[in-house]
């Protein structure tokens, strides 16, 4: 029930924060990118805009995982009868 209900929490959070997490990890990448320009070239900004929505939707989609996996682990035990 810990597993399940730790599950729904990350998947929430992965969901009600995408932009806030995609923000910060595209800041991280193009920082990155900007200190050691020979293995990957900075982005332009329009690529800026496109990979946080990319990342957006990649945070969105693990979160709608992970609170699918929480409810397949907790509805046997909502459903089940107690005697």
């Amino acid at each position: 029930m810990i597993l399940g209900t730790g599950c729904a929490v990350i998947g929430l959070a992965l969901i009600f924060l995408a932009t806030h997490l995609s923000a910060h990890y595209n800041a991280w990448t193009t920082g990155l990118r900007e200190r050691r320009p020979n293995i990957n070239p900075p982005p332009t900004p329009e690529w800026r805009a496109r990979n946080t929505k990319i990342m957006t939707v990649i945070f969105r989609v693990a979160g709608v995982f992970f609170v699918l996996l929480s409810l397949m682990q907790l509805l046997p035990l909502i459903s089940a009868k107690s005697y």
